[in-house]
């Protein structure tokens, strides 16, 4: 603190220097010139500008105090990442009757560099830290053969620390990372590198680097970590994420290469190679065919994950699934019920020629998981009731059993309940997951990230923003204007500049981008009255420019700007997609508090005698919900939100919807922020579906 003294005092000195230069500049202006009461107007907003800005700088905010070394913050993430994916990992019921066993092989040696090019970038790699003892490394290839929880230990005898994880869609690999990261969070020691999972389908390698684009994104699923790094560690104005990754803190593990577009999967794999440090572990998980499609195109340029072994997921065995789709079905009559089926899995073998098409379904834990959930009872549910999983045996293939699973599990896990009330109706909430999966696929390009402040602008919804705004500008300039002109000449004019007005705004505003949630903003009141006190001194040059009312206009918009202040985020937790939007709606209504206060008083006192005090915050409430539109997402979502509530696109309570889905049916999965389906082949399959109704397919 005591060193921070000496720069205090100095921007002080500039604050009060900038005063009082201004001032005795408008009042020499004032008096000795012409026009000079247009001319002081200027300098007295120069100097309100300047002392705004640098008081600022000086106020006494409520943000943290810096911390003073990353490996702390690193310390921090790592609670919030744990306490992330053990809640995801218990909403999965990844122990419900128990995890299922699963298996990996070495790659095709073809998708991955040679062995001994690992261990020679591993030992005398430029940068690389020491090699371990003799004997942690893996000899070859083939001794990363493993199983269930062992994903760690087959990382560690990895030269380089860096894996690809493959498999057939459905083979599980996203519930492996996660698995994956609690167990090396368990084995982490303070100081060293935090697991982080991140979904990369919204991340545009042409566009943007890898360390940019996740900066942004960690930030998004930790919001403490975009205040600024300490200083001395870091780059200025550097956030603490960015200032994280660059330290090498961040152990990098990227899922779902297969949901980036395909044009662009394998410059994808050259960006991560291009910011990868020397030492630094990487994880990235991807499809089979997709990633042999990236990085070995036919005809095309080759690219290699740099220093990277790779490993695939292993069909189930036909006994495993049998014993798993038993384990849950609760009791002698439910078992029974599977008897058919059963027998067809026990008798296939997994890299048979071929087989039962039911027999191929099943072979991957996402089929096994909705089969149980769709055929088996839950607590206090008579198996009669439920569907019979020998229907699947009169199915011709594995498509078509694939299919039919998709297909009954929505209506299965919104089934009602004896015990437990479902809020929801399960066609209701069909329809409503269809049209999402519709936009997903439609409007984001068949990203998977279902994100609030995403939703399309519509047509009607530029609509109703520009009525908004055009009503708003008629009822601030209506009467003035009535009585300066007369009644008809009035109406026609103020008509005409609603009318203008509301159809620039509407068109504007329906070209910008979608806003992300990532500003947090709240009133502070200590602030605010600092900033009135410094505001009522710079009213004094509004003052002598326009009058004591101006002056005090002035002052209290300087007062109410100040007042605005950076809320704090706690690093140890993570987001979540309600605590964005709740976020996201405090931001939108401070927005409009100061934005609307600081310019209908400031422009309603001073123009009192043309407009009056009533059209001024009329007019100020328009200048607020605008600059709430533009910097916060939660308006959008409002206006989208009850269009399509209207038209019965989707639920009145859409994001107690959305969490009803995630937590109590397993539909939706969170990831951060932003929810997913629980498998991009069912979003794909709920958009796709003929049945779906054909104003859900419309293009916004």
């Amino acid at each position: 603190m005591e060193g921070k003294r000496p720069e205090v005092r100095r921007r002080l000195g500039l604050v009060v220097a900038v005063l009082l230069a201004g001032t005795a500049v408008v009042v020499v202006l004032f008096l000795h010139y012409p026009l000079g009461k247009v001319t002081a107007w200027g300098g007295a907003a120069g100097v309100v500008i300047a002392f705004a800005v640098l008081v600022r700088d000086l106020m006494p905010g409520d943000r943290h105090a810096p911390r003073q070394d990353l490996a702390s913050v690193a310390d921090d993430l790592a609670v919030a990442v744990r306490d992330q994916w053990q809640a995801e990992a218990e909403l999965r019921s990844l122990n419900d009757p128990y995890p299922l066993p699963v298996r990996w092989e070495p790659a095709d040696p073809a998708l991955m560099d040679d062995w001994s090019a690992l261990c020679r970038l591993a030992t005398a790699g430029a940068g690389w830290p020491m090699p371990p003892g003799a004997g942690a490394w893996a000899d070859g290839p083939a001794g990363l053969a493993g199983g269930d929880n062992g994903l760690v230990e087959t990382l560690e005898r990895v030269p380089t620390g860096r894996l690809v994880v493959l498999g057939q869609p459905g083979a599980g690999k996203t519930i492996l990372l996660v698995r994956l990261v609690l167990d090396l969070l368990a084995r982490r020691m303070p100081g060293q590198p935090v697991p982080v999972l991140v979904p990369i389908a919204s991340w545009n390698p042409a566009e943007q680097d890898l360390y940019g684009w996740l900066a942004a994104r960690i930030t998004l699923d930790y919001p403490g970590l975009a205040e600024p790094a300490p200083a001395g560690v870091a780059e200025a104005r550097v956030t603490l994420a960015r200032a994280l990754l660059d330290a090498g803190l961040v152990l990098l593990v990227l899922d779902g290469l297969d949901e980036i577009p395909e044009p662009v999967r394998g410059a994808a794999v050259a960006g991560v190679n291009a910011a990868l440090r020397p030492g630094q572990r990487v994880l990235l998980s991807c499809r089979t065919d997709d990633y042999r499609a990236a990085v070995r195109p036919p005809g095309g340029v080759e690219v290699t994950l740099t220093g990277a072994a790779a490993i695939e997921l292993c069909p189930l065995y036909g006994g495993i699934v049998a014993e798993y789709l038993l384990g849950s079905a609760g009791g002698p009559v439910g078992r029974e019920r599977w008897s058919d089926v059963v027998a067809k899995l026990r008798g296939s073998s997994p890299g048979a020629a071929a087989g039962p098409p039911v027999a191929e379904a099943l072979t991957t834990p996402l089929m096994a998981t909705l089969a149980r959930v769709i055929y088996n009872p839950r607590p206090d549910e008579v198996p009669a009731t439920l569907p019979d999983p020998g229907d699947l045996l009169g199915l011709a293939g594995r498509e078509d059993v694939e299919r039919s699973l998709f297909d009954g599990y929505i209506p299965a896990a919104y089934r009602p309940h004896p015990r437990h009330h479902c809020r929801w109706a399960a066609r209701d909430a069909e329809r409503w997951l269809a049209y999402l999966a519709v936009h997903l696929q439609r409007d984001l390009d068949g990203a998977p990230d279902l994100a609030w402040w995403q939703f399309p602008r519509t047509r009607r919804a530029r609509f109703v923003v520009g009525l908004a705004v055009g009503l708003a500008v008629v009822r601030a300039v209506g009467l003035p204007v009535v009585r300066a002109v007369g009644l008809p000449v009035g109406l026609a004019v103020v008509f005409a500049v609603g009318l203008a007005v509301g159809l620039v705004v509407g068109l504007v505003v329906g070209l910008e981008d979608e806003t992300s949630p990532v500003r947090r903003l709240r009133f502070s009141w200590r602030g605010l009255a600092v900033g009135l006190a410094f505001g009522l001194v710079v009213g004094l040059p509004f003052g002598l420019a326009g009058g004591l009312v101006v002056g005090l206009a002035g002052g209290l918009a300087v007062g109410l700007a100040v007042g605005l202040t950076g809320a704090p985020a706690d690093i140890t937790s993570a987001a979540e997609p309600r605590a964005v939007l709740a976020q996201d709606r405090s931001t939108f209504r401070t927005l409009v508090l100061v934005a609307g206060l600081a310019f209908g008083l400031g422009f309603g006192l001073a123009s009192g005698l043309v407009v009056g005090l009533t059209a001024g915050l009329a007019a100020g409430l328009a200048a607020g919900l605008a600059a709430g539109m533009q910097e916060a997402g939660w308006g959008w979502y409002m206006v989208a939100r009850m269009e399509l509530a209207l038209t019965g696109r989707l639920p009145w309570r859409f994001m107690g919807f959305l969490a009803d889905a995630h937590e109590r049916h397993g539909v939706l999965r969170q990831a951060g922020a932003v929810y997913q389906f629980r498998h991009l082949d069912l979003q794909r399959r709920l958009a796709d579906r003929p049945e779906t109704p054909p104003h859900q397919r419309e293009d916004h």
